[in-house]
């Protein structure tokens, strides 16, 4: 029988013989090593490892430079203002 019509197969992601790969922060993300010592594509990242990068994606969004953002826009002080009452609501 044929493939059923919007079914999916799941690639496996094979490792190369002779490939060399690099974790720049101790297994948590790994990379493919070029031949010139650069790194190439990444290879795995585990759910650590996205969460750091998400925490110094959304560092900018406090601070002093923030504070005077959101009183230059009231329409993000008033959106800040209702994430902080949810945020406390849940962990309350």
């Amino acid at each position: 029988m044929g493939k059923k019509k919007g079914t999916r197969t799941r690639k496996k992601k094979r490792l190369v013989r002779g490939t060399t790969y690099v974790s720049p922060d101790g297994g948590e993300t790994v990379y493919e090593q070029l031949a010139n010592g650069m790194r190439g594509k990444m290879i795995s990242q585990s759910q650590y490892a996205k969460d750091v990068e998400v925490e110094m994606d959304e560092s900018e969004m406090v601070g002093r430079e923030a504070i005077a953002l959101r009183r230059k826009y009231p329409a993000l002080q008033h959106a800040w203002n209702k994430y902080k009452t949810i945020w406390h609501l849940i962990i309350n």
